[in-house]
């Protein structure tokens, strides 16, 4: 299997072009921590790094290799027609059929995608769950300024973006500032989405893996936002991540949700989609209780979720648990680095990660970005 790490997929979705040219911080941050991925590749696995200037290819043990053969399966870390561009330049993914696979993929990433899935899990689950009305979809400027008036504290959402980047927030008003974002979104992807703001007490997600048209439960992966935006995940069981979202609901509300949510993906995404896919949701405070948000968004890619639910379920000891995050900083990461290595020794036992933390990617003088584990 050939593996990229694409990490600007978001923005090549909107852009929706073979030769768009992600921000500099995009590919920066593509090139420098896509070795981590070889912590979650088999020993026959390949990654391509086509923002690399000198390493194109690299060994699950993180060696420089040569171009797998023409043929061998690929998989991006998120379908797009930029990707496939670079692809096709090495030789892979030459079929004309992928065009129009990676353009149904686009379809479906949508956000009103989101929004049809909680439209179907409010029909589905016991109305006790009270299941949040769905985001809607709004092509006018006029009419944001009318869900503003309606539901006063607002989140608008560019309908291609992740990660916490691409949304927009109002509290009781419209301001021309926020006017004229609204419309350059929605003169730029023909929408927005908008939905009321939830105060959240703590973000999760279910993870899935569509394959052969089935769609199967991978796992939980709990994350950490700062300034709306992704920041890092836990790296614990999924028993243990259960026990934080228990207190809040029951066990047979949580079953059903992903029950509801796998048969969903079964009918509208298994069919037309091979690889990962996250389906971020929270709990939220609400006036009688704490409640559950199912659909915040599906994220049809890998995910850092994943990624970490992936390396805890392979590389991490049982009796451990921590922090997988993304760090940056434009100057001193190396720094902190060593500092970090310092304070807090690695540890491994029978090649499980134990204690201490660990740079998953390298970071040289001038590095600014990494991804980085702290275990106890």
């Amino acid at each position: 299997m050939l593996y990229v790490f694409n990490p600007e997929h978001d923005y090549a979705l909107a852009n929706n072009g073979p030769h768009f040219v992600p921000l500099d911080s995009a590919i920066r941050f593509a090139r420098e921590c896509a070795p981590f991925l070889c912590f979650l590749l088999h020993s026959d696995d390949c990654l391509f790094l086509p923002y690399s200037d000198d390493t194109r290819y690299m060994t699950a043990d993180g060696l420089p290799a040569g171009r797998p053969p023409i043929g061998t399966t690929v998989r991006p870390w998120g379908w797009d027609p930029l990707v496939l561009n670079q692809l096709r330049a090495e030789g892979f993914c030459t079929e004309s059929r992928m065009d129009g696979q990676v353009q149904r993929i686009r379809e479906l990433a949508h956000r009103r995608m989101a929004s049809a899935a909680m439209d179907y899990l409010r029909d589905t689950l016991p109305t006790a769950y009270k299941v949040p009305l769905s985001a809607l979809e709004i092509q006018r400027p006029q009419d944001a300024e009318a869900f503003i008036a309606q539901h006063h504290d607002v989140i608008f959402k560019s309908p291609y973006s992740g990660n916490g980047r691409g949304h927009l927030y109002a509290h009781s008003e419209c301001s021309p500032t926020l006017l004229r974002q609204i419309t350059g979104v929605i003169k730029r992807q023909g929408s927005i989405m908008a939905e009321p703001m939830y105060q959240i007490i703590q973000d999760f997600a279910m993870e899935f893996f569509c394959h052969q048209q089935r769609v199967s439960f991978a796992g939980y992966s709990l994350f950490e936002t700062q300034h709306y935006g992704y920041f890092g995940n836990l790296l614990q069981s999924d028993l243990e991540i259960e026990k934080q979202i228990l207190p809040y609901i029951s066990i047979e509300q949580l079953t059903a949700t992903r029950d509801s949510i796998l048969a969903f993906l079964q009918d509208r995404i298994a069919p037309y989609y091979e690889g990962p896919l996250g389906v971020d949701m929270c709990l939220y405070k609400h006036p009688d209780g704490v409640r559950l948000n199912p659909m915040i968004e599906i994220n049809l890619r890998m995910t850092m979720g994943l990624a970490a639910r992936m390396l805890h379920d392979r590389h991490v000891h049982p009796e451990a648990t921590g922090v997988m995050r993304i760090e940056y900083r434009p100057q001193g990461l190396a720094d902190f680095i060593r500092q970090q290595a310092e304070e807090h020794p690695w540890e491994s036992t029978n090649g499980r990660w134990r204690a201490g933390f660990r740079a998953l990617s390298p970071v040289g003088e001038e590095t600014q970005y990494a991804v980085c584990v702290w275990l106890s």
